[in-house]
């Protein structure tokens, strides 16, 4: 698999894992006290560029990544309940992930195709 391959794995297997995080936000708007929590799509970016490659069969693949999640600072204007949960904003962070996602898989079927049509098949 050529490392294009391998960075669009790894994001789609992030955009997966930060929609259940955005959805958990979602879901818990209402829960006083509750922070809301991202994941840091920089981290993978700078992770990616330490280009680390699956060299033994012993080594963590993309599957078994897993990505830190963070809670997000209290805005300047946090509800009373001290919840800084905006629906809204997480609806647009929702759909901006959501077309990261397409992209991405959009991206590998791309590639795919590429690599079918010089196979011959």
């Amino acid at each position: 698999m050529d490392r294009a391959m391998q960075v669009l794995e790894k994001l789609v297997n992030f955009t997966l894992q930060r929609h259940r995080v955005l959805l958990s936000n979602l879901a818990n708007s209402d829960t006083p006290g509750y922070r809301a929590k991202d994941l840091d799509f920089e981290a993978l970016l700078r992770q990616e560029k330490l280009k680390l490659l699956k060299t033994d069969p012993m080594h963590l693949g993309p599957e078994q990544m897993k990505f830190s999640v963070h809670e997000r600072p209290l805005s300047e204007a946090p509800w009373l309940d001290e919840n800084n949960v905006e629906e809204e904003a997480e609806m647009a962070r929702i759909t901006e992930n959501a077309i990261l996602y397409q992209s991405a898989l959009k991206l590998l079927n791309e590639k795919f195709r590429i690599y079918r049509s010089i196979l011959g098949r």
